[in-house]
């Protein structure tokens, strides 16, 4: 490579000359000499392009000679570098030594950073460095978040980069070292070295601007002028963590997460997968299992970004939504906590709000251990017939019995589980049409567990009778065709077929079910929508529960909606928080149930009311649409972002008429659904189709 190298050097600097000289000589190197401005010859009144009260403001004391003759020889020496007509320039001073792999090293910079203003390669102090991109020969590129780094004893400079100092640094405000590195106010791309590409020579040790002493001491001006310079560079410290935070426009290295033969700990991600099974295992068994497992994910995730993401360029960053998460939770321990030490009430079943707090950590664990998505989602399928298969009341339904499930801690619950497994394992058998990758033996097990699976769950959902679940499904269900007839791809045509003669053939089978389960409350119904619509939601709820007519569970749920309701009204933007319970004791109606509402949009709204039924319906809408963008992008399979949205409205509509969202499962799908809406956004970011203007 041929790379001018401009070399700074004062006339009575002989000595550093000839050193310098020698160790270029060994590097097989040629230095062309810059002049230095001798500030010790050069009078104060002699200084032009200066402005010294501004200089003075902002440092606190006096310009040394020293300083001002190094800063216009760097503009001279910058002034030559154009002249020269190279495309990149190095401009060293005089106290530095070249070695055999200082060229080495620079190519492998320029090569590793194609698109750079200034890269300073020597730094007296680096304190909390944030690396983008590391280099063929090991070198670390990046900013640092606390400076002045100290020494402009040698960078590397572009022509553009050239043109663009000598324009903003004309007129000397402060020491070149120092304006050097301040891209955020002149706004170029200035990047820093972590180790030093070149050394120091033992002359070096003696300052050619303070002297001997090495001191500034004796140029500090009064009390006043150095606080309120001490001031300004507290801002500007501010100014520079966040420029700095904010990714740069450097092609940023690949995480070890991202890389096909990246070293894998093997036992590790046989862990998270087994975590990642235990997050969702509440459509198996209704059991806290999953908080442990997603608070572990995120535990781990945690100490791996600290230790590792921290401080580079390349991990994922949560992006506003993600800080919206965190300040949510925050909201919500700040609000529980005014009440508990205001009235000593904890409300019920409050903690689950602060769960967003683990949701976008949760995703970056997904980023960092799923390797085999199709395996994970094939072990979900074998585990979900077993669970099925071993739950399943078959005594009682032959006996035309509504079964009392073992692993739930009621029909409805039970109900809601197969539901999801349902959706699941339609989608995986989509996902099975498309594989190209497949063995046709393993293909046709493929089928055989699917089937099975839906069997087992279909007859659980008819047999465990509950009529909201099977509202939501039949709506899913027709959204789902919708879909498939939109893609119009034959095999998911054929499948979609299959499944749906399936589910035809156990509605026929079982409509003596229905009709005896879903015929009171339709009636119910179809007469409480025109009172509704007519006179009102409370006066129409109040005249049903007054009613002889109203099937005794759909009464009971009026009452809760009714006086959920009145409990909202007082509180209609913020919600009362786990103040709520108190009001609960004076309700109008009390039926058995005692504080369950029946309707996961009341239990949000009276905690936390539009403000918190706003906060869910974006999360929830931003996670959909992340989803949908990696599948477009080809990034996650078409059959995931089916298996997704139909969950998700299936969800929806289940929380219409029951509570889910309080239930082991219905939390476990919300944390579930909003960290892979996380995971999706930070694939997008490794792919660089979004980029995120947030620090972390």
């Amino acid at each position: 490579m041929n790379l001018p190298i401009f070399a700074i050097n004062v006339d009575r600097e002989t000595g550093r000359w000839s050193e310098l000289v020698a160790s270029a000589e060994v590097a097989g190197l040629t230095l062309q000499r810059i002049a230095a401005i001798d500030g010790r010859a050069l009078a104060k009144e002699e200084w032009t392009e200066i402005d010294l009260p501004t200089a003075r403001k902002l440092s606190g004391r006096d310009i040394l000679a020293g300083e001002y003759a190094c800063y216009r020889s760097h503009i001279q020496a910058l002034e030559t570098f154009l002249a020269s007509g190279g495309a990149h320039g190095l401009i060293v001073e005089d106290d530095v030594l070249f070695s055999e792999n200082t060229i080495p090293r620079i190519e492998a910079i320029i090569a590793a950073v194609p698109d750079f203003d200034v890269i300073k390669l020597i730094n007296h102090r680096m304190s909390f460095f944030m690396r983008a991109v590391e280099t063929t020969e090991g070198d670390e590129i990046g900013r640092a978040l606390h400076g002045p780094q100290g020494s402009a004893a040698a960078y590397l400079v572009t022509r553009e980069g050239a043109r663009g100092l000598l324009s903003a640094l004309a007129v000397m405000k402060m020491p070149w070292d120092v304006a050097l590195e301040r891209f955020w106010d002149t706004g170029l791309k200035v990047y820093s070295v972590r180790q030093n590409v070149l050394g120091f020579a033992a002359s070096s040790k003696i300052s050619g601007i303070a002297g001997p002493s090495g001191s500034y001491k004796f140029a500090r001006l009064g009390g006043p002028s150095r606080l309120r310079a001490g001031a300004l560079r507290a801002s500007d410290e501010l100014r520079r963590l966040h420029h700095v935070l904010l990714r740069p426009p450097l092609p940023r290295e690949t995480p070890d997460y991202a890389r096909g033969a990246a070293p894998r700990n093997t036992l590790l991600l046989l862990l998270a997968a087994l975590a990642i099974l235990a997050l969702v295992s509440a459509v198996w068994r209704e059991a806290d299992t999953y908080r442990y497992a997603g608070l572990a994910l995120a535990l781990v995730a945690v100490v791996r970004w600290f230790r590792v993401d921290l401080w580079t360029y390349s991990k994922p960053l949560i992006g506003w939504v993600g800080g919206l998460c965190i300040g949510w939770s925050l909201y919500v321990f700040i609000r529980l906590a005014i009440v508990y030490f205001g009235t000593h009430q904890l409300g019920g079943a409050e903690g689950i709000y602060l769960f967003p707090l683990f949701y976008a950590t949760t995703g970056f664990a997904f980023l960092l251990f799923v390797r085999q998505p199709a395996r994970l989602v094939l072990w979900f399928m074998i585990l979900s017939l077993v669970f099925l298969a071993a739950d399943t009341p078959y005594s009682d339904m032959l006996h035309g019995i509504q079964p009392a499930p073992r692993l739930f801690n009621n029909p409805i619950h039970a109900s809601v589980a197969a539901g999801f497994i349902f959706l699941c394992t339609l989608q995986f058998m989509a996902y099975t049409a498309q594989r190209t990758d497949l063995r046709k033996a393993t293909k046709n097990l493929h089928w055989a567990l699917s089937t099975a699976i839906l069997l087992f769950a279909l007859v659980n959902i008819i047999g465990m009778r509950s009529k909201g679940v099977w509202l939501a499904l039949a709506l899913v269900l027709l959204l789902l065709a919708v879909m498939t007839l939109a893609r119009g791809h034959r095999r998911e045509l054929l499948v979609s077929g299959g499944v749906l003669a399936i589910v035809a053939a156990g509605v026929v089978a079982t409509h003596n079910i229905f009709s005896s389960t879903a015929g009171d409350t339709m009636i119910f119904a179809k007469a409480l929508v025109p009172d509704v619509l007519r006179h009102g939601v409370l006066p129409a709820f109040d005249r049903a529960i007054a009613s002889d007519t109203v099937p005794l569970a759909a009464k009971e749920r009026l009452m809760l909606w009714a006086d959920a309701i009145e409990i909202w009204k007082r509180h209609p933007i913020f919600g009362a928080s786990s103040s709520w319970l108190t009001e609960w004791e004076h309700r109008t109606y009390h039926p058995m149930i005692f504080n369950v509402f029946h309707n996961g949009y009341l239990e949000i709204a009276v905690r936390y009311g539009v403000v918190g039924l706003a906060f869910f319906a974006f999360l929830y809408t931003w996670s959909a649409r992340q989803v949908l963008l990696a599948m477009r992008a080809k990034l996650i399979a078409p059959a995931a972002w089916s298996c997704y949205i139909s969950t998700l409205v299936f969800f929806a509509l289940t929380i219409l008429t029951n509570s889910n969202n309080r239930l082991a499962m219905g939390e476990a799908f919300m944390w579930f659904a909003a960290a892979f809406g996380f995971y999706c956004f930070y694939v997008r970011q490794q792919n660089n189709l979004v980029a995120p203007r947030t620090y972390f």
